[in-house]
């Protein structure tokens, strides 16, 4: 496939200097498969509950010392609301 773009030069030396990769073609398809690795090493929730409970299980709430009483008074107990139009 042939590409044609601009990169940023300090960019470009930045990762030339990181990976001791001076070829351009292989700078780029070096990132490529790093991005690809590093995506595939994070799963992806599959839905927003998923998300929420991953995120529960892996960071510790109270070691942040949060406050949630700030939101108690946010939070509605029913599941109808009313809405005025």
């Amino acid at each position: 496939m042939h590409i044609e773009t601009s990169i940023d030069d300090q960019l470009f030396q930045q990762a030339a200097h990181l990976t001791g990769l001076a070829d351009k073609r292989a700078l780029l398809e070096e990132g490529l498969r790093s991005l690809i690795q590093s995506t595939k090493k994070v799963p992806q929730p599959t839905n927003f509950w998923d998300a929420l409970q991953r995120f529960r299980a892996e960071v510790n709430l109270e070691a942040l010392d949060i406050d949630t009483s700030l939101f108690d008074s946010d939070r509605k107990q029913q599941t109808e609301r009313e809405i005025d139009l």
